[in-house]
């Protein structure tokens, strides 16, 4: 399966900030990149709800229940984003890249979410991924493989995995606690030309996931906190309300307070 795409740079249109019950969390909803809810539930078109238009076609995913309504399950195939990332990535020098994930079967490397550039190593730009010993994997804005030995994934379970890098420390969250980090400072580079992977770890077919259901995949142009993370946790609904076409209004959000 693949997402071909072809974007331009976008201006972020969201002015709406997101505040949430859990400690007075506030979200600026303009720093989110990349939004799939992962609910189509079927079709070929995996829409992007942050309203930037990363939009794509997609075929061969399975669609099946998620942790918030549908999810896409990919097996052996990835999808392809190709344009340009939003200017406020070159302007921030942070990143977050972050989604739910279940893996059915797993036993070499598998990608998650990539980012490739010329600008960093080209297939290696920014990756989180899950390494042959089932645990988390990432590069952060140049290819320094970084690794968590304490922590092990479990196959048919579910778990939000965030990588947060703001040029000095790329941190690493596993169902909004953080499990490790890494002291890495490095300018991250100005991107242009991007592909963006799902399911893949650099080129298409290399690392490809073997088995594993996704949902809610975000990018955000900023290193989210501890307790931005546990926000986003909540679930799309915390972003209410989206329109008829999938994408965040820019008007306030309705609030959990469950």
């Amino acid at each position: 399966m693949k997402i071909w795409i072809r974007i331009s740079l976008v201006s972020l249109i969201l002015t709406a900030f997101l505040i949430s019950t859990v400690g007075a969390v506030e979200l600026d909803l303009k720093r989110l990149l990349v939004l799939y809810l992962c609910d189509e539930g079927s079709g070929d078109v995996l829409k992007d709800s942050s309203g930037n238009g990363w939009d794509g076609e997609v075929a061969n995913a399975s669609w099946e229940a998620g942790i918030f309504d549908q999810a896409a399950r990919l097996s052996g195939t990835n999808s392809e984003v190709v344009g340009d990332i939003v200017a406020s990535t070159v302007e921030t020098g942070e990143i977050s890249m972050m989604c739910w994930v279940n893996m059915a079967q797993h036993s070499n490397y598998n990608g998650i979410i990539s980012i490739a550039s010329p600008a960093c190593d080209a297939s290696c730009c920014y990756r989180i991924m899950v390494n042959p010993g089932r645990n988390p994997f990432w590069n952060a804005g140049h290819h320094t493989d970084q690794t968590i030995a304490g922590f092990t994934f479990e196959l048919d379970t579910w778990y939000h995995y965030a990588m947060t890098a703001d040029g000095d420390i790329n941190t690493v969250y596993i169902d909004g606690e953080i499990i490790g980090e890494a002291v890495d400072p490095f300018e991250l580079p100005e991107l242009g030309d991007v592909s963006l992977y799902i399911g893949t770890g650099e080129a298409p077919g290399t690392w490809l996931v073997e088995d594993a259901a996704f949902d809610e995949i975000m990018i955000w142009d900023k290193a989210l906190d501890e307790d931005e993370i546990a926000t986003v946790m909540e679930g799309y609904k915390v972003f209410s309300p989206v329109d008829a076409n999938g994408k965040l209004t820019s008007t306030w959000g309705e609030l959990k307070t469950d």
